[in-house]
This record gives C-alpha cells, structure tokens and sequence, in this order.
C-alpha cells in the first residue's frame, strides 16, 4: 500500500510539471507575426503628426489671433482705469454741488456743476472709443460713470429746482451739458432715462432736507412747493413697471420722504393755528384793557 501511494504522488507530479504545450502553440503564431512587423507599422497611425521627426509639434491655433485679442483686452482694461478714476472726480464734484446749493450758496453750486459737466464730457470720446472693440456696446458707461451722472443729475436738478422751482426736464439737463459741450466744440453728453430717473429720485430725498430747513424758517409756501414736487413725481413714478434695482428701491424710498414732507406740513399748519390763537387772543385782551381805561377817563 505503501509503495502503491509512492507511485501515485510521483505521476501527479510529472503531469504538474509538463509545460501546456496547446497555448504554447496557440499563442507562437502572434508573437512570430508581432516580431515579424516592423516598428513603425506597430505605431498606431496619427494622420495629424508632423512628418518632419517626433519632436516637433503642429501649430493648431492662430496665435495672431491671440496676440490681437491680448492687445485688445489690455486696451480696453486701461480705458476702464481711466473712467472709474475721472468718473469719482465727476460725483465729487456733484456731491459738493449738493451741499453747496442746501446752504444757499447757489454761485458755488453752479461752478461745481459745470466743472462736473466738463470732466463727464470729457470721457465721453473714451466710452465710445471702447465700444467700437466691443460690437457697438458702451460696456464703460455701465457702473462709475453712469453712476456718476446720476449723482450730477441730482445736483443739477437740486439748483434748478432752488433757483426757479421747478424740477428740470431731461431735456433742459441735456441741453445745459450741450452748452457745455460746445465751449470746448466736442460731443455732448446726453443722459439716458435711467440715468435721469435715478437722478430724479436721489433729488427727492434732498429735497426734504431742504425743505426742513425752509420749516425752521416758517417758510410754508417753499415747504409746500416742495411737498407737492415730491408728490407730482410720485404719481409719474407709478406709470413705471419697475422691476426689482436700484430704481426700485429708491421709489419705496420716495414713499417715505412724501410721507415725511406731509407730516412736516401738517406740524406747520398746527403751529401756525396755535400763534394765531395766541395772536387773537393777545389782541382781544389788549382792545379790553384800552376799553377800560377809556372808562376809567
């Protein structure tokens, strides 16, 4: 039994160890036929590959193009520079208007506005310069400029309403900055209605602080002027379909500064009631002491 186990183990391993000879055989024919290809035919084929050696690289751009593009981009990124930093200089210069006009220094107001006018006129040939890389679009009118003639806008009308109470037309600012424009004979400025309408509703909110000031005063005809401006662009306002921006928001706030001038105005008629009691009453005691004394005589 012994032996007869030997002889078994000793056949089991020389099955293991004889090599398999059928994929030995099935797999030769391929590697004899890879060895046979040469190596270039072994490469996949790239039809786009420059025949000129393995180093070199095809050029599949238009690097002029880029170049351009590149000149054109730094261009326009320096004209940009250029506006944000004259645009600051025109809402200064309408700020200090602003400020000028609400302490009745009407003189100074006006030089600050035409100062202003000239430094907006004079970006005005940049802007449309850039629009012509740009497919027509004045992308650089957009944000500090036309930010700034809103603030110039109020300004202008805040002196003309002082001056000649009443609230300038688009077309009157427009024709001042053409005034302005031909002084030194280059384009005007013309504002958009955008423009014009935020203006206008910046105005109404320096406009109650005017007319506070002309209530300390007990000036109550310039506080119902003012009272009934802020009231006639109310009801214009709410012709407009106005979406959700800086225009809206500043309508809602229109609200409240009518409301303001209102209560301003009802505060006056109380006060002016209440002297005019005292003032009658005042009168009434002095006629009674005269009377007596006429009957003392």
């Amino acid at each position: 039994q012994a032996l007869l186990w030997r002889r078994v183990s000793f056949a089991s391993r020389t099955i293991c160890s004889i090599p398999n000879r059928a994929s030995t055989t099935l797999r030769a024919p391929a590697l004899l036929n890879m060895a046979a290809r040469p190596s270039s035919a072994r490469k996949r084929e790239r039809p786009w590959s420059s025949a000129a050696g393995a180093g070199d690289t095809t050029t599949v751009l238009d690097a002029s193009s880029f170049a351009m593009m590149v000149d054109t981009y730094t261009l326009l990124d320096e004209m940009r520079e250029r506006v944000i930093k004259r645009s600051r200089d025109v809402q200064k210069l309408a700020k200090q208007s602003i400020y000028s006009s609400l302490r009745a220094d009407n003189d100074k107001a006006g030089k600050q506005i035409e100062q202003a006018m000239s430094a907006a006129t004079e970006l005005l040939p940049i802007i449309n310069d850039a629009a012509k890389h740009t497919g027509g679009m004045p992308f650089l009118r957009m944000g500090s400029y036309s930010n700034a003639l809103e603030e110039l806008a109020e300004g202008m009308i805040l002196a003309h309403f002082i001056k000649h109470g009443k609230v300038a037309s688009p077309k009157e600012l427009n024709e001042l900055f053409a005034i302005n424009a031909n002084k030194d004979k280059v384009a005007a400025v013309e504002l958009t209605s955008e423009e014009y309408l935020g203006g206008l509703l910046d105005f109404t909110g320096e406009l109650q602080r005017y007319s506070i000031a002309r209530a300390t005063d007990r000036d109550v005809e310039a506080v119902a002027l003012c009272r009934d401006a802020c009231d006639q662009i109310f009801g214009q306002m709410l012709n407009f379909d106005l979406r959700n921006g800086g225009l809206r928001k500043k309508f809602d706030s229109l609200k409240y500064t009518l409301k303001k001038m209102e209560a301003t105005m009802y505060e006056l008629s109380l006060s002016g009631s209440a002297a005019g009691l005292a003032t009658a009453a005042h009168a009434k005691e002095g006629g009674g002491g005269g009377e007596e004394a006429d009957g003392n005589e």
